[in-house]
C-alpha cells in the first residue's frame, strides 16, 4: 500500500492558503510569464495546483492551463472559482502525460520533493517527458542552505489563532510539524535540494538549467537568507 506523505488538511488551507494576497500571486505569475512567455509556451501543466490561484491567473493572461492536484477538496474548490483552467484530481505519480503534450510545467509553492529521492527523480523525469523539446519546467522550492540555518520552533499569529511550527533538517530532508489552535496537527517533509543537486537531477532526466534565482527575481541569485529558490529548466533537444 502506498504511504501518503504531505496530505494537506482543511486547516492548512484555512490558515496558509486562502489568505494569500493577490499581490503575491501577481508577482509569482509575472515571473512565470517572463520565463515562459506567450505565444511560445501556451500549454501549461500546473502541478500541485491547490485551489488554482496560479492556474486562474495564467488563464487570464491567455495561457491554456490544466491544474493537477491529489487533494480532492482543493480541486473541488478550484472548480467553483471563476477562471478558465481545466482541473484534474490525481496524484502526479499516476497522471498520464503524453510525450511533449505541454509547453511548460510548473510546480509552485514548495510542492516538489515530497517523496524519496528515487521517486522525486521519477516525477521530474515524467514531467520532462511531458513537455516538448525546448519546453520548460519551473520549480519553486525550499532552499536547503536557508533551512540548515533556520530550524526549531516558531509561532504564526493569524486571525484564527496561533499556529505553532516545529521544523528540523536531517539527512537532506526538511521535517515540519504544525499544531493548530483547535488541537489539530499536520506533518510534512520534503527532500531538500542545493542548487548543485537540483541541477544534477535535472540533467539526469534530459533537462538543462536556464536560471536559478530567488525572490522571483531573475537578477537575484539563491541565498541562505531567503527560504525559497526558483529554477527554470529546458527540455533538451535531441
Amino acid at each position: 500500500m502506498r504511504i501518503e506523505l504531505n496530505a494537506y488538511s482543511h486547516r492548512w488551507f484555512e490558515f496558509f492558503h486562502i489568505g494569500i494576497s493577490e499581490g503575491r500571486t501577481a508577482q509569482e505569475t509575472a515571473f512565470i510569464c517572463r520565463c515562459a512567455p506567450l505565444p511560445c509556451f501556451r500549454k501549461v501543466l500546473d502541478v500541485c495546483c491547490g485551489m488554482g490561484r496560479h492556474a486562474r491567473a495564467l488563464s487570464k493572461h491567455g495561457y491554456s492551463v490544466i491544474g493537477l492536484d491529489r487533494e480532492a477538496n482543493a480541486i473541488a474548490k478550484a472548480r467553483t472559482l471563476t477562471g478558465g483552467p481545466t482541473y484534474v484530481n490525481a496524484d502526479v505519480r499516476d497522471y498520464v502525460l503524453d510525450p511533449g503534450m505541454f509547453d511548460v510545467a510548473i510546480i509552485m509553492s514548495q510542492s516538489f520533493g515530497y517523496f524519496d529521492a528515487i521517486t522525486n527523480r521519477e516525477v521530474l523525469g515524467r514531467l520532462a517527458d511531458g513537455v516538448r523539446e525546448g519546453g520548460r519546467i519551473i520549480l519553486d522550492l525550499w532552499s536547503a542552505e536557508f533551512f540548515m540555518i533556520h530550524q526549531g520552533r516558531c509561532e504564526f499569529k493569524t486571525p484564527g489563532g496561533v499556529v505553532r511550527e516545529t521544523k528540523y533538517a536531517e539527512e537532506g530532508r526538511l521535517f515540519v510539524h504544525l499544531d493548530y489552535p483547535d488541537g489539530g496537527e499536520d506533518r510534512f517533509e520534503w527532500q531538500l535540494f542545493t542548487p548543485a543537486l537540483m541541477i544534477s537531477m535535472a540533467e539526469s532526466v534530459g533537462l538543462r538549467q536556464l536560471l536559478a534565482c530567488t525572490a522571483f527575481d531573475e537578477t537575484t541569485p539563491p541565498s541562505p537568507t531567503n527560504p525559497r529558490v526558483q529554477f527554470v529548466f529546458e527540455r533538451c533537444r535531441d
